[in-house]
Parts: C-alpha cells; structure tokens; sequence
C-alpha cells in the first residue's frame, strides 16, 4: 500500500527513469511548487521491482519507454506490489492510444516531458485523490467490520433480521430468520411465504399489529405461531421500525426476528405449576383446617401438641414432594421420615419391602395414615413402652388390568396388653378411614390382636382420577 503523506512532510517519490536530463529536470520542476520532496531514482526494471518491495512511497513517476523495460509492466507491477499508490507517465513518447491504455489499466495520470509545468499540479490532484480513496477504503473497511460484528452479535442472540419493501412487498430475510419461519438457510422467503407460515388464527393479529405501527410511526412488536413445513408449531418474536419518505409515505420496515418457543412453553409450565401451587396449597390447608376441627384433647396443651405433630407431618410430606419436583415420593424415605420424629434412633422399627415410587397425589394421604398409627402407637400402643417396636412390611401387587396396589401391614408388638378392638373409634381412626378410603379408594383392616395392633392397608397406586401409576423399582 502506498503511504498516506502527512501535513509538513516531504513526499517520498519513485522515479523510474534512464535519462539522467530528464530526471534531472523532474526534480527541478517539483523543487519550485510548494511541494517538499524526497526522490529516490531507478533506472531498470531490477532495481524498480526491488524499491517497490523494499519500501513504501506516496507516487510512482516512470517513463513510458526505458531500455528493457516498458512502462506497462512498470504499472502492473506496481499495481500488485503498492496497488494504493498513485502511477504518473512522465514521458516524451507517450501518444494519445497509449496514455488511453494507461488509464485504463490503473494509471493515475500522465504528462509529457515538454510540459513539465504541469507535473506539480498532477502530483498534488494524484495524492488529494489517493487520500480521498484511501479514506473511502477506510470507510468501507469499517463498515464490513461493522457488519461483521453486527452479524456476530445477531447469531450470537440467535436474531434474524429482515427488510420489507412496504410499496413492492418484497422481503430481505437472513438465513436466521428464514429458518425461524421454516425455511432452510439458503432458500428464499417471500413476504407471502412468511404471511402462509403464520398460524391461522394469529394472522389477522399480525396485521392489525403492523398496520398500527405503520399508521403511528410506532415500533413493531409482536408474538404469534408459526407452523413448520412438518407441522410443528414454534412461537417467533418479530420486531421492527417503518421508515418514510419525506411526504409521509411508508417505504418499508426493518427488523429481527426471535424463536421464542422455549420461553413460551416456559411461560405456559410456569402456570400450570402456579395453578398446581394454588391447588395443593388448598389441598394442605384443608387437611389442616380438618385436623384443627377434629382434633379432641383433654386441655390446650395437649391439643397444641397434637395440632402441631399434625401439621409437621403435613410439612415432611410437602418438603418431600417438593424435593422431587412434585412428581412422587420414595415409600422408604416417606415411613423414615414420618416414623423417625417418634423412634429416636429408629432401631424399635422394622422395615421391609421393595423400592416403591409413589406417585404425588398418593404421598400425602399416605404420609398422614403413617402419622397417625405412629401418633397411636407412642399413646397406647407398642411404642409407649420402651420394649415395644413396630414392623412394617409392603407389597406391590400388579394385576393385569388397572392400575398397581400397594399392600402395606403395620405389625406392634411389646407394647401394653390389649384387651380387644375399642368401643369407640378415635380421630386416628376417623384420619385413617378418610385418608385410605375415602382419598385413596383403598381400604383399611385394624386387628386388635393380644400382642398389638395389626393395621393392613390395600392402597391403589394412583388416586382416583389420577393416570400416573405407582413404579416399583
């Protein structure tokens, strides 16, 4: 590249020239404008190619006609070693066809050895041209660079732009955004193919959006369907700012383009989990508000502690089920949990049985059917003595038609004598019955054996009007 002269510095020039006259007279021409400059001289074409390769000057003076070397190939050869640099013909023998090739093979300009009074002139005109391309090279080359980035930045937040001639209806989409409407990368879209690809009953909303935003002047901004070639329906962002002629008239709109399924499908989770929230919120203060109504005790100590080991358990099974996003809970841990508040070290009770996943809408009724037959066993029951323990044991029985069933046996032994089934049923009982039966459309067997309690459980594994069945692992 040539080098851009700066204010108060001597050009530097190469000259290719035989005749040491006519260099001699070159440089006493330039020596009286006001131009300061530095000259270095070549005679050949060896030592011409090798001061273009060495260095880097602001013109090229070269005769058209030097032994062994014609001024054509001079030219060429600065176009490729110093293509920046202005190219001046200072010759004697330069006719009209010939300074016409010149140009048009990149000469900047020529003059002729008798009218040497013009070369100043042609040298400043050459350099005021040479600075003016060289800052529209530079222009350019910031603008690539800008697209460039501006391209980055746009595959980087996954955004396809788009261009709409308003008067021709004609559509510019990058490949994003063609993608975002189904299209593949490399084909075109048309402003039609793009109104098609709209799901139908979004489209007039589209255009309602988009004649207002031209009507006032607004930006353009919308969300509606797009249905893919495969018939898979993706939810695109588009936005956009109209542009007018100086009467008023609407040219066209300029815009990017977003696929937005995740978060629309984020969006619609998020509302089902804030409506399962709210159900189960009701759900949990209704198994409250029933504990607080039928709890019996005999002073107000006795029933805060009662209330209040009801309501913990409530908030295990809830940590439970929220542990594992709601989708169920495991049988084990469920018994380890509502069993443990009661047993200390937990070596007074047995468990065996399979790895059982419950599903969400069983561990809750379940959870507080455990609860009250541990509440039961630490008052009257094997655990009120230091020699009682309990077992539990369970089973999963999978029929070959409908859903899983749980068979659970609750066993207490060392425990105070019973002396058979009481005369009346507790708020355990009531809590069992409501729970397993009436929750759970399970049933409940309570056999007041000499030894203890034995408690039997036949619970399906899917609450009524639940199709998520129970897993066995």
């Amino acid at each position: 590249m040539g080098a851009e002269p700066v204010a108060d510095q001597r050009l530097r020039i190469l000259h290719l020239e035989d005749s040491a006259i006519d260099a001699a007279l070159v440089a006493e021409h330039l020596s009286r404008s006001d131009l300061a400059c530095e000259i270095r001289l070549v005679s050949a074409r060896a030592s011409y190619a090798e001061a273009l390769a060495a260095d880097s000057y602001d013109v090229i003076l070269a005769d058209y006609a030097v032994p062994g070397f014609d001024g054509l190939a001079a030219l060429d050869m600065a176009r490729t070693l110093a293509p920046g640099t202005p190219f001046i013909f200072v010759s004697g023998t330069l006719g009209e066809e010939a300074a016409v090739e010149a140009v048009r093979r990149g000469a900047t300009d020529y003059v002729v050895k008798h009218r040497l009074g013009r070369l100043a002139i042609v040298v400043q005109r050459a350099m005021a041209e040479a600075l003016a391309h060289a800052g529209q090279r530079a222009a350019q080359a910031a603008l690539r660079e800008s697209e460039a980035r501006l391209r980055l930045a746009l595959d980087a937040g996954r955004l396809g732009a788009w261009e709409l001639d308003l008067r021709s209806d004609r559509l510019n989409a990058s490949p994003t955004c063609r993608a975002d409407f189904g299209q593949s990368p490399d084909a075109a879209l048309t402003a039609a193919d793009l109104r098609s690809a709209v799901h139908p009953e979004d489209r007039e909303r589209m255009r309602e959006v988009m004649a207002s935003a031209i009507a006032q002047s607004a930006d353009y901004d919308v969300e509606y369907r797009v249905v893919q070639p495969g018939g898979e329906v993706r939810w695109v962002q588009v936005r956009g700012r109209p542009t007018y002629a100086t009467d008023g008239t609407p040219l066209g709109m300029a815009g990017v383009s977003l696929d937005v399924t995740e978060r629309k499908l984020a969006e619609e989770r998020l509302v089902l989990l804030m409506r399962e929230v709210n159900h189960r919120a009701k759900n949990a203060l209704a198994v409250v508000q029933s504990a607080l109504r039928l709890t019996r005790a005999a002073d107000l100590p006795s029933y805060a502690q009662m209330v209040e080991g009801r309501v913990a358990a409530l908030a295990r099974v809830q940590t439970l089920l929220a542990a594992d996003a709601w989708t169920g809970a495991d049988l084990r841990t469920l018994l380890e949990g509502e069993l443990a508040p009661f047993l200390g070290d937990g070596r007074r009770a047995a468990m065996s049985g399979p790895e059982v996943s419950l599903p969400a809408t069983v561990t809750q009724p379940l959870a507080m059917a455990m609860h009250e037959l541990a509440t039961n066993a630490v008052k009257y029951g094997a655990l009120s003595t230091t020699e009682g323990s309990v077992a539990v044991a369970w089973a999963v029985e999978q029929p070959e038609e409908g859903c899983a069933r749980l068979r659970l046996r609750w066993t207490e032994v060392g425990g105070p004598a019973v002396a058979g089934t009481p005369a009346r049923r507790g708020f355990g009982g009531r809590v069992l019955d409501g729970t397993v039966r009436m929750q759970l459309g399970g049933r409940v067997s309570l056999d007041w054996q000499p030894t203890g309690l034995v408690c039997e459980l036949d619970v399906p594994l899917a609450a009524s009007g639940d199709e998520r069945m129970g897993r066995v692992v």
